[in-house]
């Protein structure tokens, strides 16, 4: 895949949708001024010159083997199209649970190597060996965090005191596991937050991600959004700037002064309850991505609004591909 290729091909899908956007909007401006029949006509040549775009588009991203191809919104994307306030100006997504799949595969690398540790520890002194709860203790201790602060806070909730040495072994342990999933490409958007990240764009929305992960950006480029995101706040900036994480609002300060937006006209997208909780200190809407419990307790720390994924936050004009997008991937 061309990344280059891909990252302007979404700036130019972007700058196509504004100028056909703009197009839609003269001809509303003139629609009393204009015959029936020709305003209709008009229209008609503009739509068909919509899909026409679309379909070159998509036929470029073909060329390029670029597996998520650039779109264009069938009329002028806005803030309450995507299920957000009207006068937003920017969203800041979590990277994990949010855009990607990459919780899961941050757990399975703290089992491994936590697990590992404990069952050490069994072997040495007796301490009774309970496997790492990838669900749970990955929720209340890690996720979110950077690793040795996430760390020390499992140790402490298992009632153990390791020395830095170790903890920082454990850490890197942690951290080859992870980037062993990543060399196996075990990351990848999930539903719609291509489409939604798009869309945004369209709608001249500021986007940033917030993460805890030393690979946000790695992780962002395998998911193929890295093109769609404007600002990232993850761990370097968190060290360079000596961020507190969340609950504390921080990194979502941080994620708004990159975009030169102020937190109550950006709107958080997030997983977990600390995520909801910054947002809330931060002065932030705050719309959770989750389904069953989890949902239920987004709803419970206070979330404006819980919905089980990006995809379902898009008006349905906004989720079906267009008719041309469809054809030109078949005919490729």
């Amino acid at each position: 895949m061309d990344t280059h290729a891909e990252l302007g091909l979404d700036a130019v899908a972007s700058h196509w949708q504004w100028a056909l956007d703009a197009a839609a909007s003269a001809l509303d401006a003139e629609r009393d001024e204009l015959p029936s029949l020709l305003l209709a006509a008009e229209r008609q040549a503009l739509a068909r010159e919509r899909e026409a775009t679309s379909a070159v588009l998509a036929q470029v991203a073909a060329l390029h083997g670029i597996g998520a191809a650039p779109w264009l919104a069938p009329s002028p994307v806005t803030p309450p199209l995507l299920g957000l306030p009207g006068g937003t100006q920017a969203c800041i997504f979590d990277l994990d649970g949010v855009l990607t799949d990459s919780a899961a595969l941050h757990a399975a690398a703290w089992a491994e190597a936590l697990d590992a540790f404990l069952l050490g520890l069994w072997h040495e002194s007796g301490y009774q060996f309970v496997s790492f709860d990838r669900d749970v203790e990955y929720r209340a201790y890690f996720d979110g965090r950077p690793r040795l602060e996430g760390l020390r806070l499992f140790l402490t909730g298992r009632g153990l005191h390791v020395s830095e040495a170790t903890a920082h072994a454990i850490a890197q342990r942690k951290g080859e596991v992870f980037e062993h999933g990543l060399e196996r490409r075990d990351v990848a958007a999930l539903p719609g937050a291509h489409r939604y990240l798009q869309a945004a764009g369209h709608a001249r929305l500021g986007r940033a991600v917030v993460s805890a992960s030393t690979a946000t950006l790695p992780m962002l480029r395998l998911a193929h959004l890295d093109q769609n995101v404007q600002a990232r706040v993850d761990a370097e900036t968190i060290r360079d700037r000596g961020l507190r994480s969340r609950p504390a609002p921080d990194l979502l300060v941080t994620a708004c002064r990159e975009l030169g937006v102020a937190p109550e006209d950006a709107v958080s997208l997030t997983h977990s309850d600390a995520g909801v909780a910054a947002a809330r200190s931060a002065g932030m809407p705050v719309i959770g991505i989750a389904s069953g419990a989890a949902a239920e307790r987004l709803a419970g720390f206070g979330a404006d609004r819980v919905a089980p994924s990006l995809l379902s936050l898009l008006d349905p004009r906004l989720r079906a591909s267009s008719s041309a997008w469809t054809r030109s991937r078949r005919a490729a």
